[in-house]
Parts: structure tokens; sequence; C-alpha cells
């Protein structure tokens, strides 16, 4: 988890710190940052992470490397680059070599979660992750290209912000061009049984790569299924596992997640909110997260808080994001008759997850200081949960949604959280109607009749969202386009 801006001018100094200024809780220490004739770069990063510098440059200073990311095939890629008598330190130095070597075809060769920006002389390349999982935005200033990994570092500088999109590349030059998306893997399943053990072994190795050489992680565990799968897969590989949930007194993820904590034997954290105090941090949530959807807003307020408390005890979380979009996790799910349409809609919500649930998990983690990775959206992990038939997915009598995942992993946990239904993630929270509250209090019948069109044919769907995008335009104006931070969500 760190921070990268950039300007492509030959005056692009003059910009970048102010850049770096706006996203600076990215970062723990002073930015590093090169400049050269026609492009200027800088990177924050945690050093409470131990993560690898992310701004690297050829010993000519012809070519720069900055880097927001994590590789899961390092290992395969340094193998690949045996023949250059160099030490690879970090991801950065591999991605900048195989660049060197391979051209834009190195893009398609990097596996795991990153964004990056390469500049040589005048060009630059920019690349993102298939999913998503690392942010990156962009926008023109007199003509120069800038881009930052949040918004606000761009918003009172470009004409208008725009997200860069998963599984792309830029190159200055050329243009906008998408690189090879997940493939489902190509193996055999002797059915939906063998599908179900199978899983449990890649998504473990994803969860151990994820760790590292942690001795004492975190997880954000609601209690559900998917968080608590990861809990229980982290737990044989720390020394100490500490879990954190997030809600109101009583509500169903904190008796849940009480449950799976002791359950695998975690130091477990609990942040007990009041209306009050959902309140108060609403507008930080708000600044942080960058959109005004009403959902997003809702699951990001409990993440934001349940993030404050991990600060206090871990520098890196592991969050569960990501097994509803890959397993077929949602009720709307469930009223597909074709399996065509089941597959068509998976991919699609994995496809939303840049600007949904890995805005809120990032978000909400870098505004605290803390690093977090995704072991569901590991590159393995998602071919093969692409590989398993959608009619799997959801099975038995009562149509049981994401059922390689609950049988594969059925041994980690008690019966009763491995086969709980899906609640969405304020509502387990028990914060969904408290929200509503807060807006019914804030915005009258009068000015929601009378304010609520965006001015494009479109209109605020309630009070709630209302309230919120009254918050967002304080900071964000009309630089952003709507379309693309407000949207019918399914958390």
């Amino acid at each position: 988890m760190s921070g990268i801006a950039g300007v492509v001018s030959s005056n692009g100094k003059n910009h970048l710190q102010n850049i770096l200024d706006k996203i600076k809780h990215r970062g723990s220490t002073e930015p590093s940052v090169w400049i050269g004739p026609n492009a200027a770069l800088g990177h924050l990063f945690f050093e409470n992470l131990n993560e690898n510098h992310g701004l690297v440059t050829t010993p000519n200073r012809e070519r720069s490397i900055v880097w927001d990311g994590r590789l899961t095939n390092r290992k395969t890629l340094q193998e690949d680059l045996q023949f250059h008598t160099f030490e690879y330190e970090n991801d950065a130095e591999i991605a900048l070599h195989l660049y060197d070597d391979l051209g834009t075809r190195a893009i398609g060769r990097l596996e795991g979660e990153f964004s990056l920006a390469i500049v040589e002389n005048d060009h630059i390349l920019l690349a993102r992750d298939r999913v998503g999982i690392r942010p990156l935005y962009y926008g023109f200033f007199d003509g120069a290209l800038c881009f930052a990994s949040e918004i606000k570092g761009l918003v009172d500088l470009v004409e208008e912000v725009h997200e860069f999109p998963p599984g792309h590349f830029l190159i200055s030059q050329w243009g906008l061009f998408a690189y090879e998306p997940y493939f489902p893997k190509s193996i055999h399943l002797n059915g939906a049984m063998e599908s179900a053990e199978r899983l449990a072994t890649h998504l473990e190795t994803a969860v151990q790569r994820a760790i590292k050489d942690r001795s004492e992680v975190g997880v954000w565990l609601s209690g559900g299924v998917d968080s608590s799968v990861i809990a229980a897969l982290a737990r044989p590989f720390v020394d100490r596992l500490h879990t954190f949930s997030a809600g109101i007194e009583g509500a169903p993820d904190i008796i849940y997640a009480r449950q799976v904590a002791e359950h695998i034997g975690a130091d477990h954290h609990e942040r007990l909110y009041t209306l009050e105090e959902m309140q108060a941090v609403v507008e930080k949530v708000i600044y942080h997260l960058e959109s005004f959807d009403a959902p997003l807003v809702r699951s990001t307020i409990a993440n934001y808080l349940v993030a404050e408390l991990t600060a206090n005890h871990v520098p890196f979380v592991l969050s569960g994001e990501g097994g509803d979009e890959l397993f077929a996790g949602y009720a709307y799910q469930k009223t597909y008759n074709s399996e065509v349409e089941l597959t068509l809609s998976v991919q699609e919500s994995i496809a939303s997850l840049h600007n949904s649930a890995l805005q809120r998990i990032d978000r909400s983690a870098s505004a605290h200081s803390i690093g977090s990775a995704v072991p569901f959206l590991d590159p393995d992990v998602v071919r093969y949960a692409l590989a398993i038939p959608a009619r799997w997915k959801i099975r038995g009598p009562q149509s049981i949604e994401k059922w390689p995942l609950r049988q594969g992993l059925a041994h980690t946990l008690p019966d009763e959280v491995i086969w709980r239904g899906k609640s969405k993630f304020w509502e387990g929270a028990g914060s969904g109607e408290m929200l509503v509250e807060i807006a019914e209090q804030e915005i009258s019948d009068s000015v929601f009749k009378a304010e609520r069109a965006l001015g494009n044919g479109e209109q605020l769907r309630s009070k709630e969202e209302f309230y919120y995008y009254q918050i967002f335009q304080k900071y964000y104006g009309k630089s952003v386009p709507l379309q693309q931070i407000w949207r019918t969500q399914h958390m």
C-alpha cells in the first residue's frame, strides 16, 4: 500500500509536490521524487509495512518507474531475468527491467496487484492490474498528463478526473489498450465436490503468499463466510492473529465474529459505535472514500471505524473481499435460470469491484496508515474460480450460494458460520437504518425535492444519498464525472 503521482511536462516538478501533499496519508515518510527533463514522478510508502521502495531509475537516469503494488509471480519473473548481472531488490526493479526486455508485452506478464508509471524521454506508460486492486486516476492540465493514486491529488489541478481502467495500459504516443484478461485455468474437474476440495488448496496458498514473512497480522472479520475463511486459513501461518470487527451492539456480524475468533484462537478486537459516532465521521469517510454512492458509503463507515481500531494493533490486515463476486454470493443471482446468464453476472460483479468494495478497502486502510491484502483476488484463485462452472456455485434444493467455498472450507469453521446466509456489509454491522435516520434529520423534504436533480438527467435516489452528495461536492466539486462514482451497488 503506497501512493504514486506524476506529471508529464517539462515543468512537472512545479505541480508534483501539490499532488503528493494531498495524498500524503498514503505514506509515513517524505516522498521520493524523480525529476526528468520532460516529467516528474513521486512515491509515498509506509515504513512499518516493510514494503520495498517503489521509485527506481536506471543508472543513466533515462528511464524511471514509480510503483504501487505487490507481485505474486516474482520468483518466476526473477528466473526469466537471470541473465542480468543484477540483484533485484524489489518488485519495481523487476517490472522496470522486464519492460526493458519486452516493452509493453511486459505488462501482461505482471501478476498481482499494482498501478505503475514508466517514463522514458517524453513518453509515459501507465498500467493497472486486471481487477483494479490498486487505485489510479488521471487527467490533463494545459495538455500535460497528470496521475495520482487518489482523486483528491488531482481535483484542483486537472480539468476533469478520470479513473484509469483496470487491465489496461496507456502509452502516451499510442493510446489506451487492454492487455490479456483473466482466463479460466485449463483444468479438468471431476464434479462439484472436487472443485470445492481443490479450491481450499488454492486459497490457502494465496493467504500464505499475502502474509509473506509477517509474524503478526490482522483480519477484518465480519463473521460472514468470506472473512471467516480468510481468518481460519491465516491462523496457522502467524504467531499471533488479530481479528477486528465493527458495528452496533447486538449486530449479527459482531456476534458471529466473536464466535469465529474464539474458534480459531485469535486476539479479537471490537469497535462498537453509536449513531452520534457515525455522524461524527461521515464527512471524513466521504472525503477519503471519494464517492457519495449510498450503499458504498454505508459499508465504508463501518470499515473506516474498524480500520481506525486496527491501526492501534497491527500495520497490515487481510480482507475477505472478492468471495461474493467469484462464487456468486448475491441473492439476485439465485433468480437466474440460465448458466450463461449466471456466468456473465459473475464476470460483471468481478468487473465492478474496483470502484466499489476495493475502493472501500483501499481508502479505509490508507486513511489510517495500514496496508491490506485481498487473498480471494490472488490471480491463481481468480483463474481457478472462473474455471468452476457457474451451476456448481449455487447448489442444492435451497440454492446455497458460494457452495464450493463453503464445502471446501467446511472443516475450518463451525457449521453455523460456514453455512451462514449472506447479508450486506452495512446490514450485518447493524448500521443501515441509523444512516437513514441521520439523513432524515439533516435534509428537509422541500430541499430534497428542489435540489435532488444532478443536471445530467439523473436524480439522487434518497435523502441519504443527497446528504452524502452535499459533502462530496464540498471537496470534489464538478471535476469528477458522476458516472464514475455513482451507481447501484450490490454491497
